[in-house]
């Protein structure tokens, strides 16, 4: 019933779900030990395969197909204790920031139901944050763990690219794509990447991945962190709200101790114009050569994602090369400001959500603007350069989550957990509950 005021899940797999939970009861009742995740319920966004759920990964163009077998972080997980409850709803194939479509169905904003819960984990960040799952699935490549988990007001974890395996799902891009998780708790996002992270010979970009050193514990020494604040924000049009909430999270981190300071980050409008060309053309091979839906389903598409077909047909290789030539900069001027800063902070987007009613556009500082615009070039530089990213909520913009990430260096997601672990305990990180949290449902 809950799901249906939301709108968050494809699939409920009740009677699994029960199974499961009931043989962990067995196991841990004849002395099992529990697994980082025993009994913690999950949601799976649909790009990954759940065996026997709905895998059209967000699509007419693949109606009524059912996975046959679980993805490999979908395994990790379910080893780990965890009991899937269901699939949840992505934007068509990942494409898209808004978890709506025109006759499929799409995900509302637990804060404001008029609202769209971002995406393309849209489904996945409102089940978090109206308290259908404790934890869900994500995956990120131009924002799309961030993206919802800033305007639903949860965690978010970005994971670097190539640190949790993508087999058995689909891709979108494969040069950016990357698993993740939300949450309201770093706890449970810690628990979910330890279980997950790793090597896989199912896809080559996990590999040479390092091994994950779990923390030892201990108390968080603030006075030794070197926090960068990109001055590049002021390229993105912000609004007073978003203004105020920046600085007052900046003195907050300074009254702890952590040294706070502006740093040059790449620009985020740059990296907006290498990203949509790169991106794109990847996209298109992944339909056209390994999906083999378009042209052959165009019509299938919802309009949206259908349009970006069209022009990502005509992207060409030069147009290609040079957007991965500017990646590369980029990533060379990431790690350029890790010398001198331990992690990046930044505010996640120019804008809270776009209504249900007109999802492709937002109001900013007055004036009609794209919400790709408005989000996107805030977040793709951690893509084009495959980093890993905590989101978090701090600040409210007109009664609505602001999110913020910190960006660490490549496979840094342990020292980001960790200070993000340490920022909830010193209440600098606390995540909300949504008016229409089930909790408070009667």
């Amino acid at each position: 019933m809950h799901n249906l005021k939301f709108g968050a899940f494809v699939d409920v797999l009740d009677a699994r779900a029960e199974n499961e939970a009931h043989q962990l009861d067995l196991d841990l009742a004849n002395g099992s030990q529990p697994g980082l995740l025993a009994g913690v319920a999950v949601g799976v966004k649909e790009l990954f395969d759940v065996e026997g759920a709905d895998n059209s990964y967000g699509s007419l163009t693949r109606k009524d197909l059912t996975a046959k077998k679980d993805a490999e972080v979908v395994n990790r997980l379910r080893k780990s204790g965890a009991i899937i409850i269901g699939t949840t709803r992505s934007h068509e194939f990942g494409w898209g920031i808004t978890t709506q479509h025109q006759t499929r169905g799409s995900t509302l904003n637990p804060w404001n139901l008029s609202k769209v819960p971002g995406g393309s984990s849209g489904g996945s960040a409102a089940a978090v944050s109206a308290g259908l799952v404790q934890l869900a699935v994500g995956s990120d490549t131009g924002g799309s763990i961030r993206i919802p988990a800033a305007f639903c007001g949860v965690l978010g974890l970005k994971t670097t690219w190539g640190r949790i395996s993508r087999a058995g799902g689909v891709s979108l891009a494969p040069s950016f794509d990357t698993p993740g998780f939300l949450a309201k708790s770093t706890k449970l996002l810690t628990a979910a990447f330890l279980a997950t992270a790793g090597a896989d010979q199912n896809d080559i970009a996990t590999i040479s991945t390092p091994k994950v050193i779990a923390s030892q514990g201990g108390d968080f020494d603030f006075a030794k962190l070197r926090i960068g604040v990109s001055n590049s924000e002021s390229s993105i049009s912000l609004n007073q709200q978003r203004k105020l909430a920046i600085n007052n999270l900046c003195e907050e981190l300074k009254v702890i101790g952590a040294k706070v300071f502006e740093i040059s980050a790449p620009d985020p409008t740059a990296s907006f114009k290498a990203f949509v060309p790169h991106q794109m053309a990847e996209a298109f091979h992944v339909h056209t050569r390994i999906l083999k839906t378009y042209p052959e389903k165009a019509s299938l598409y919802g309009s949206d994602v259908r349009a970006r077909m069209e022009v990502a047909a005509k992207v060409t290789a030069s147009e290609y090369i040079d957007a991965r030539r500017t990646a590369s900069e980029i990533h060379s001027h990431f790690l350029r400001l890790f010398e001198t800063a331990d992690v990046l902070i930044t505010v996640v987007g120019s804008t809270g959500p776009s209504s249900v009613s007109d999802p492709d556009f937002v109001l900013l500082n007055g004036e009609r603007t794209a919400l790709r615009d408005s989000m996107m070039p805030s977040t793709v530089p951690q893509n084009l350069a495959g980093l890993p990213s905590i989101t978090f909520p701090f600040g409210f913009d007109d009664d609505l989550p602001i999110g913020f990430q910190m960006t660490g260096p490549p496979f840094s997601e342990m020292f980001l957990l960790n200070i993000a672990n340490a920022m909830e305990k010193a209440g600098i990180i606390s995540v909300p509950s949504p008016p229409t949290y089930i909790g408070n449902l009667n």
